[in-house]
C-alpha cells in the first residue's frame, strides 16, 4: 500500500513539473516576441525623369523595451510564383532594369525606437534625367540589433538569420512603357472520374511595370452551355515574374467533354489574354455498375420472355392436339349415327 502511495506521489510531482515547464516555456517565448510593425507596408509613387520626390515610413515598436538597429534601402525582386518579395543586398545580383535603391537617400542609417512608440523616417528619391520609364522596386527596412522572432503586421521580407521589417516602395517613372503578359500555363488533368476539376494557371508579366490582372475561369459543358464561372484573385505580378493560381470548377457529378477557358485583362489599356483546355469527366465505375445492372435486368427479362413464349407455344400445341382429338371424336360419333 505504501509503495502504491509513493508511486502516486511521484506521478503527481511529475505532472506538476511538466506543467510548470510548459508554462515557463510559453512565458519565455512570449517575452521573446517583440511586436514590430511598419506603415505603410506598401506605397506607390509616380515621378518624372530628372525630378525628386519625398516619402515617409513609420516604424512602430509595441514592446516594453526600446529597439535599436540599422535602417537600409535595397532593391527587392519577386522570383517565386506566390508573389513573395526578396531583398537584394548585393546590387550586382539584381536587375539594373528595375533597380532604384541608389536613388534613395535616408536621413540616417541607424535608429532607436522607444518602447510603445514610433519613429518616422523621411526619405527622398532623386530620379536621374535619363531614367528609363517603367517600374522600380525598393524596400526600406529596419533590422534590429537583437533577434526578433516575429514581426507583426508587416510585409514579411526576411533573409538570413536577422529578421527584417520592410516597407515596399513601387516607383513608376513616367513615360511610355511596354505592357505584355501571357498565360504561361493552364493545366488540368485530361481525365477525371468525378468533379470538381482542379485547375492550375500561371500568368507571366513580360512588361516594364507590375500588373494586376482581372481574370475569369469559365466552365462550358458538352452541349456548349456555361455551367460555372469563378474570378481569379487579383494579385500584383511583377516584371519578369509569374503568378500561380489554383481554382476548382464543377460539381461531383459531371459527364462528358468540358471546356475550361481563362480570360483576363491587364494593364492601363485593358489588354486581353485567353487560353483554353479540354477535360473529360466520366464516372466510369458508377457507369460500369449501372451498365452491368441494365445487362442483368435485360437478361432476366429476356429469360422470362423466352420462358413465357415457350410455355405459350406448349399450351398452343396442347390446345391444337386437343382440338384434333375432339374433331376425331366428332367424326367417329357422326359415323356411328349413320
Amino acid at each position: 500500500m505504501k509503495k502504491i502511495k509513493n508511486i502516486l506521489i511521484a506521478f503527481a510531482f511529475a505532472i506538476v513539473l511538466s506543467v510548470s515547464l510548459i508554462l515557463s516555456t510559453n512565458y519565455s517565448h512570449a517575452q521573446d516576441i517583440l511586436p514590430l510593425t511598419v506603415g505603410p507596408a506598401r506605397q506607390q509613387i509616380t515621378v518624372n525623369p530628372g525630378e525628386q520626390a519625398a516619402f515617409s515610413i513609420k516604424f512602430y515598436n509595441e514592446s516594453d523595451s526600446p529597439l535599436t538597429g540599422i535602417v537600409r534601402v535595397a532593391d527587392f525582386v519577386v522570383q517565386d510564383k506566390d508573389g513573395s518579395p526578396r531583398i537584394v543586398d548585393d546590387v550586382s545580383q539584381g536587375s539594373p532594369k528595375f533597380s532604384a535603391s541608389a536613388w534613395v537617400t535616408l536621413p540616417y542609417d541607424r535608429m532607436s525606437i522607444p518602447s510603445n512608440d514610433k519613429v518616422t523616417v523621411q526619405a527622398s528619391l532623386a530620379v536621374p534625367q535619363d531614367a528609363r520609364p517603367g517600374g522600380r522596386y525598393i524596400a526600406v527596412y529596419f533590422e534590429p540589433s537583437i533577434p526578433v522572432p516575429q514581426a507583426v503586421g508587416s510585409e514579411t521580407v526576411g533573409q538570413g538569420i536577422s529578421p527584417r521589417i520592410a516597407s515596399l516602395l513601387y516607383v513608376r517613372v513616367s513615360g511610355p512603357i511596354t505592357e505584355s503578359a501571357i498565360i504561361s500555363n493552364l493545366f488540368a488533368k485530361s481525365f477525371y472520374e468525378y468533379g470538381p476539376i482542379q485547375i492550375n494557371a500561371e500568368i507571366l508579366n513580360r512588361g516594364d511595370y507590375h500588373i494586376r490582372p482581372r481574370g475569369v475561369l469559365t466552365l462550358v459543358d458538352p452541349i456548349g452551355s456555361t455551367t460555372e464561372q469563378t474570378s481569379l484573385k487579383e494579385e500584383n505580378i511583377f516584371p519578369d515574374a509569374a503568378r500561380a493560381y489554383e481554382n476548382k470548377l464543377g460539381t461531383k457529378w459531371m459527364m462528358g467533354r468540358y471546356k475550361i477557358t481563362l480570360a483576363a485583362s491587364y494593364g492601363e489599356k485593358g489588354q486581353a489574354i485567353e487560353r483554353s483546355v479540354f477535360v473529360w469527366v466520366f464516372p466510369w465505375r458508377v457507369a460500369t455498375v449501372i451498365l452491368l445492372s441494365i445487362i442483368i435486368v435485360i437478361l432476366l427479362i429476356t429469360g422470362m420472355y423466352k420462358r413465357l413464349v415457350t410455355k405459350e407455344s406448349s399450351l398452343e400445341e396442347e390446345i391444337s392436339k386437343e382440338r384434333e382429338e375432339i374433331e376425331k371424336l366428332k367424326e367417329e360419333l357422326k359415323k356411328r349415327k349413320e
